[in-house]
């Protein structure tokens, strides 16, 4: 049986027509979208190893202050070398082009001083081995300022003080077994138990020092062999720095640089105490340093000679600025020196 609709013949002729969809509805057809504007060409630099970078004024900057260049006179060169190096024709800049455009405007603007500077640095951080640096000290001389700044020109991210490495004996130690740990380095003396004066040396303060120093020594040496082991640059900071104590001279896998910070102006020294006063704790804190300067100055005495004894450069420190740029040369000369005798 065949079947057959009900509904009449044209009956969707009387249904209205739905109202066309809103046009937000309707789908557009594909328009094909424009690529956004090219930006500027900048070529990279092409290193030695690893895939072409682009150019960093920040790293340039940096590597510039490491030569000695003033900060703000740093960027100013780096932006200077950003528009030649944009200015190139080619896509890909060689990284010896690169230090060639540097040095031929240094010798033109800065001298031939900053020119040896770059170029000596150029050749330290290509060594492929760690440099330990050992600053010693007596207490007020800069050697935590001058460390900080030294490991953040180098990229250096160990910093260890000897006052952390006494701290934390002294966690270990109690103090009727190594009563010296527990004082600081100009009052150890309290805890000495020895009668004095001893035969060997009337200086009670500076007896005492040399017993903590002793102490100290050994975790400060164990600090330096693991930093060889594990191939990572250290630097070594600390009144307990002492030469002949702490060495780092028998490591033959490192650049070794040990170095001595004096102030010899005893009014410039007291100076140092009031920031550092200051920053731990106000007058009551530099009060304490006051008090007991004398036994710094007779310590600072002892370490000088010591570091002449043992052939460690003495810097003077009263200035900083002055005292930062001397180790900075004193590095350069010796990691110079040791990249000269690597076959």
């Amino acid at each position: 049986m065949r079947w057959r609709s009900t509904w009449p013949p044209g009956w969707w002729r009387s249904v209205p027509r739905l109202p066309r969809r809103p046009a937000w509805l309707r789908r557009e057809p594909d328009v094909a979208v424009p690529p956004p504007p090219a930006a500027g060409r900048e070529p990279r630099i092409l290193a030695t190893r690893g895939a072409p970078m682009p150019f960093s004024k920040g790293r340039m900057a940096q590597a510039l202050v490491l030569a000695g260049a003033d900060p703000e006179r740093a960027y100013q060169i780096a932006m200077r070398i950003e528009r030649e190096v944009k200015a190139t024709a080619a896509d890909e800049i060689p990284i010896d082009q690169l230090h060639a455009m540097v040095e031929d405007l240094l010798a033109r603007e800065e001298g031939p001083d900053l020119v040896s500077r770059y170029h000596g640095w150029r050749e330290v951080l290509r060594l492929d081995r760690p440099l330990m640096l050992l600053i010693g000290g007596a207490t007020g001389t800069g050697k935590s300022t001058l460390a900080t700044e030294i490991a953040y020109r180098l990229g250096i991210s160990r910093i260890t003080s000897t006052d952390v490495i006494r701290q934390a004996m002294r966690a270990f130690f109690a103090e009727e077994l190594m009563p010296e740990l527990h004082y600081s380095s100009f009052d150890a003396a309290e805890g000495l138990k020895i009668p004095l004066p001893d035969p060997d040396d009337e200086d009670r303060a500076l007896y005492g020092f040399i017993q903590q120093a002793g102490q100290v020594a050994v975790g400060a040496n164990a600090v330096v062999e693991r930093a060889v082991l594990e191939g990572l640059s250290t630097v070594v900071e600390g009144v307990h720095v002492v030469p002949g104590l702490v060495t780092a001279d028998k490591h033959a896998g490192a650049v070794v640089v040990q170095v001595m910070l004096a102030v010899s102006d005893e009014e410039v020294h007291q100076a140092h105490f009031f920031g550092r006063g200051t920053d731990s704790g106000g007058l009551r804190a530099m009060d304490r340093y006051l008090k007991r300067f004398g036994e710094i100055r007779r310590i600072q005495e002892y370490l000088v000679a010591r570091a002449e004894k043992q052939g460690w450069p003495v810097v003077e420190a009263a200035d900083p600025a002055q005292a930062l740029l001397a180790v900075m040369d004193l590095i350069l000369e010796r990691a110079t020196a040791r990249a000269a005798a690597v076959p």
